[in-house]
Formats: structure tokens, sequence, C-alpha cells
């Protein structure tokens, strides 16, 4: 009895590997349970308000399918950068949006998901993420897509992953986001610090935190300001803030929540003078078959203060990829479930685009 409660110890604290699924057939690891999953069984679209007119165009599918990556467009061409194990934690893949065609023009220098991907002056930068998709990293990284060529610039103050970045100006500014939260024993809370890269300078300064701690975070630029959207408070709940930050005076500001209520892993991206979320989540419950996924997207005009919904998408899907080439939003792959199944994220080959135009005309202020 000794050795077998030896033996027990030793398996559970890592100290020996047992074969197969025995840690958690013999309850030493807990399983990632294998809910069903397909496009609409999670899906949210509430019937009110109704969406504008107008519609999302499909466009080439994806070769693969990435879920927790990140986007951004330099030019005519989308990239993808990294996403979920297995398959994806190395990818890099660009659409260009001219001849409508895929390729895989490099690979990360190292593995990651729940990373994010900025573009500046025409190249892309990559800050954190959770590197070989364990634990957060504070690695920057900047792509040259002209050359082909990885740079390993100076790192952030702090490691995390899943947080929100966007470039204004000359900076980049990151906030939120989270150690390791998931497969993990008491998973340590989300962050509001902000970090700033000088691109010039080539340093990184703390702002002031953002108003609230979220992981599964996004952020975009518009008009010289910073907006922060949604994410999630601990491993599933997520959150319907929204707030934006202003350089000039160091402030940040809480707006009109989330028009759909808590909701993470969304896209979000500044368009038309507008801040777009598409898609998200909410994966309260999920291992009970719970949580949602939408296909709403929805557009924030801060001259008018209030939210207006757009075109749904023909799939939901969260943790995708997202941006802005010419006259149109891209809506790239991401998954249409809440949650893992044992073999990973559940992802759709699906891209989408939706004309700038259907973002309709500015809502008249209240009175």
């Amino acid at each position: 009895m000794l050795v077998v409660f030896a033996f027990g110890i030793l398996a559970a604290t890592n100290a020996i590997d047992l074969p197969g699924d025995w840690k958690a057939r013999l309850g030493l690891e807990e399983r990632v349970p294998d809910i069903p999953c397909r496009v609409g069984l999670y899906r949210k679209d509430p019937p009110s308000p109704r969406p504008l007119p107008g519609r999302w165009q499909s466009e080439p599918a994806i070769p693969r399918t990435v879920v927790e990556g990140s986007a951004a467009a330099v030019g005519q061409t989308v990239y993808t950068f990294g996403g979920s194990a297995p398959g994806n934690l190395r990818t890099v893949l660009a659409f260009d949006t001219r001849n409508r065609r895929w390729t895989q023009p490099t690979a990360l220098p190292t593995g990651l998901n729940h990373v994010q991907a900025v573009a500046h002056e025409g190249d892309v930068y990559l800050a954190g993420g959770y590197l070989e998709g364990e634990a957060a990293t504070s690695n920057f990284w900047r792509y040259d897509p002209q050359a082909n060529e990885w740079a390993r610039l100076t790192p952030m103050g702090l490691p995390r992953g899943a947080a929100g970045a966007a470039a204004i100006g000359d900076r980049l500014y990151v906030a939120a986001g989270a150690p390791q939260t998931f497969g993990i024993d008491d998973p340590p809370a989300p962050f509001r610090r902000l970090e700033v890269y000088d691109f010039g300078a080539g340093t990184w300064t703390t702002g002031p935190d953002a108003p609230f701690a979220v992981h599964h975070v996004n952020a975009a630029a518009l008009a010289g300001k910073l907006y922060l959207a949604g994410g999630r408070v601990d491993e599933e709940a997520s959150a319907r803030g929204f707030a934006r930050y202003d350089p000039a005076t160091e402030r940040w500001e809480e707006l009109p929540p989330l028009p759909l209520g808590p909701t993470s892993s969304s896209g979000l991206v500044a368009a038309a003078g507008k801040i777009v979320v598409i898609g998200g989540d909410e994966e309260r419950g999920w291992e009970e078959g719970g949580g949602w996924v939408t296909p709403t997207a929805w557009a924030f005009d801060p001259a008018a203060n209030r939210w207006q919904r757009l075109p749904d998408l023909a799939v939901e899907r969260h943790a995708l990829g997202a941006a802005v080439v010419g006259n149109r939003i891209y809506a790239i792959a991401g998954g249409p479930c809440p949650g893992l199944k044992p073999t990973g994220p559940v992802g759709t080959h699906t891209v989408e685009s939706l004309p700038l135009s259907a973002l309709g005309e500015s809502p008249r202020r209240g009175p």
C-alpha cells in the first residue's frame, strides 16, 4: 500500500510520467469534457435590435482552422499569427485581398497563441502570448513582410497573454491580459496594467491601469485613442466593460457597455470612424453544454456615444482574427463553440468580409 501511495504522489507531482490517459483515469488530472460541437449549436442571435441591411461576403477559406491567433493587415494583405494547439502554434498565413489567395510566407520563431499582432509602418509587432501555448511570455517580436524576416525586440515588463493591443502614432499600447488560466488549479487573476512601447526609442514604460482586469480582451485605436472591449474576469465568466484611453490626458473613461452583455474573445477593429466588435462568446457552463457564441457585429459611434447592430456573420465564432483592408472588414477563422474538446478547439475555415458601407449612417444623439 505504501508503494502505491508513493507512486501516486510521484505521478500527481509530475515526477514520473504515466502512459496514455492514466493520470486522468486515476483522478490525478482533470479531464477536458468531450462536449458536442457543431455550427449552430451554441449560436446566440437575438431578435432585437434588428441588424442593419447588408451581408457579410464569403471569402476563400483559410487553409487552417486558426483559433486564438491574431490578425493584422499590412497594405493589401491580412496576416494571421499563431493559434491554439494542435498544429497552429507557429502558423503564419497571408491573405492577399487583391487576388484572394492564401499563402504561408513564414513561421513564428516560437510557438504562440493568445498573442497580440499590431501593424505599424509596414511591419507587424507581436506582444506577449502563451509560449508554446503554455506559460505567459513577455517576448516582443517584429516581422518585416517585405524582407520576410523576424527580429526580437526589448520584451515587455509583464509576461501575459490574451491582452489587448493597438498602435497610436509612434507608440504601441498593451493593456490587461493574464498569466495562463487554462488547465491549472486556482488560476491567477487577470491584469489591469497598461504598458507603452516607444517605436523610436525601443523602450517600454507603464501607463495608468485599465479600469477593469480582464483577459481574452481586444483593443483598437481610433482618432488617437485606445478602446478596450469585453474580456473574461476569470476562467470562464465574461465582462461587458467598454473603455477608452486618451494618451494626451493619460486618463481612462468607461463608455456604454457592450450591447450583447458580457462577451469575450471578439474581433475588434476601427473602421469608418467607428469601433466594430465582431462575434465573441460566453463560456460559463460550457462543461455542462452551456455557454454561447454569437454571429452578431456591432458598431460604436464615438460622436453619438451609441452602439448600432451591423449585419450578422453567416457563421458564429469567437477567438477569430479581424482586420480592415481598403473598404472592407475581414473576419477570419475562429471557433463556433465555447470551450475546448479533448483534442483542442473546434475551428472553422470560414472567412467573411463586410463593406464599410454596411456600417450605415451615424445614429442621431438623443435628447
